[in-house]
């Protein structure tokens, strides 16, 4: 694991390995498998975070005729969320009576994953399964539970394996938090 890292004036530290991202996948990825036994699932990766988790998500849970898509929503600036969610690039696709499995980075306030959630249940799926790399329950706001969660983690910002701060750092290996030394 790399040391230190700098970014925009804000230093980082090693918080999570690539060895146990690569674990929880793995874990993640049997337990999604088991429940979509038979299933031909759509998995809808939310941009731009999730884009690495879900990539080795989706090849190791192995399922050759699962489809996957794209959306991406906003609330963040900086650091910190604003609050107010914005879909910036929103589901095209007809999803009534799939099983959707929607893959996102982390969810912090749960105000994104439940607008994600309702909006998806008015297209009529035939289920909606929701997976995080990340979950905040300090920071919930709306009670939100992601069906899968990979690593729940205290309110801190964090950088790397796809998120970002102001588009920089996703292609560390790592996941770093700030420094508060």
């Amino acid at each position: 694991m790399d040391n230190k890292v700098t970014v925009d004036g804000l230093t980082f530290v090693p918080y999570i390995t690539r060895d146990k991202i690569d674990r929880e996948v793995k874990r993640v990825a049997s337990e999604l498998r088991a429940d979509l036994k038979g299933a031909s699932p759509l998995f809808l990766c939310v941009l731009n975070g999730a884009f690495m988790f879900a990539a080795d998500l989706v090849r190791e849970v192995g399922i050759n005729d699962a489809h996957i898509n794209f959306v991406k929503y906003s609330s963040y600036e900086g650091t910190s969320t604003t609050g107010k969610v914005k879909e910036i690039m929103g589901l095209t696709e007809d999803i009534e009576g799939m099983d959707v499995v929607v893959v996102e980075d982390i969810v912090d306030t749960g105000l994104t994953a439940s607008m994600m959630v309702a909006d998806l249940k008015k297209r009529n799926p035939r289920s909606i399964r929701f997976v995080t790399l990340l979950h905040k329950p300090e920071s919930s706001k709306t009670g939100f539970q992601p069906d899968y969660v990979a690593f729940s983690i205290p309110p801190r910002f964090i950088i790397g394996y796809g998120l970002d701060l102001d588009g920089k750092a996703r292609n560390l290996r790592d996941i770093y938090v700030i420094d508060e030394d």
